[in-house]
Formats: C-alpha cells, structure tokens, sequence
C-alpha cells in the first residue's frame, strides 16, 4: 500500500499544477506535508564534467537534470517549476580555513542571461507557488523545508585546509532555461585566494 500511496502521488505531481484533485491528492498521500522530501541526503555518485581552481580552492559541478532522481528525491519536478540544482564541489588543498560567505555562484544562459543563486527557503516557496499547493500543516511543511534545506551547499562555515564539501546550489529561472542547455556557472568572489587568482570561474555545466 506504501508503495501504491507513493506512486500515485508521484505521478500526480508530473501533471500541470491547477488541477484541483492535485490538491486534494497532496493532502490526502502527504501527511500534511507540501513534499515527502528525503532526508539524510545521500546523493549518488557525482558525475562532474568540470572542474576550475582558485588559488587552492578546486571548484566541480554537475546540474541535476535527471527527473527521475528530481522526483525520487524531493518529490517534484524541479526543472518545470523554474529550479536548477547544481551539485557543487569544493576541495581546499590549502592549509589555511577558506571563508565562503563572500563567494557568489550564478549560471549564465546561452543568450547572456545570468540567474543569481536563491536560498533553500526561496526555492522550496517556489516549488509551492508552481504546485500550488495550500493545504499542509505547519508541523508538516517544516519537516519538509528542512529536509529540503539539508541538500544546499554550506557556504556559511569556513572550508578548512585539506577539507571538501559538496551540496546542491539552487537557481530560480524560467522552466525553458532550466531544461536548456548551453548553461555555464559563474563563481565569484572565493576568499583567501590570491589576487592573481580571484577572478572569475567558468564551469560549463551542459
């Protein structure tokens, strides 16, 4: 029965947000929760295309465009609602702590266009909005934004020497630039890398 619940819940949330029956559905198999997020992230194998350095600081990452692993994860389709996650890795070959707080990750369409990163919070509100979703209970819809949240990329604790550290960044963009390709990442601004090499990385991503 789990797995018949899980299913067709699946599927509905493949369909185009609006229907009613949506609604009714996510109350009904989501236990007042907007999405059965998994937790304890434990992301497969990583399949990084690209790799940059700054100073002693290595940059990787990978978009996650496989809607299968979207809705087997977080239970929506990500790339419709306008979300582009980004796996990112870093690896400090440095002695000394890397303060991240400072850095800024954007992706770069084909056409110029440029998308900032958005927090865990401002992409799951943006999975809501698209679903549509309004029947939840708050108990419900924390658990969910803070399995959500436990993907992000921790940019807020300093990368020690000789450390790594990977994540998911988030981009809010039309659904037509997420499912695109042509898309490059953009990091600015990694601190504790010497001045000949703070300038921009370019990691093409598709």
């Amino acid at each position: 029965m789990k797995f018949e619940r899980s299913s067709l819940r699946q599927s509905l949330l493949r369909l185009v947000p609006g229907c009613a029956f949506i609604l009714i559905a996510v109350a009904a198999f989501g236990c007042g929760k907007p999405f059965n997020v998994k937790k304890q992230p434990d992301l497969p194998r990583a399949n990084y295309a690209t790799r940059a350095m700054a100073g002693n600081v290595s940059v990787q990452a990978q978009a996650l465009t496989d809607e299968d692993f979207l809705y087997d994860t977080f239970d929506a389709n990500l790339l419709l609602a306008g979300v582009l996650a980004v796996r990112v890795a870093l690896t400090n070959s440095g002695e000394g702590n890397v303060d991240l707080k400072e850095a800024r990750f954007e992706v770069r369409a084909t056409a110029g266009t440029s998308f900032k990163a958005v927090t865990e919070r401002q992409a799951f509100k943006r999975l809501i909005s698209y679903y549509e979703i309004s029947t939840y209970n708050k108990a419900g819809y924390k658990d969910s934004l803070e399995a959500f949240s436990a993907y992000g990329l921790d940019t807020r604790t300093p990368l020690a020497g000789g450390q790594s550290r990977q994540g998911l960044l988030f981009f809010s963009m039309p659904s037509e630039a997420a499912q695109g390709g042509g898309l490059t990442l953009v990091v600015n601004r990694l601190e504790k890398a010497p001045s000949s090499s703070r300038g921009t990385l370019e990691l093409k991503l598709n």
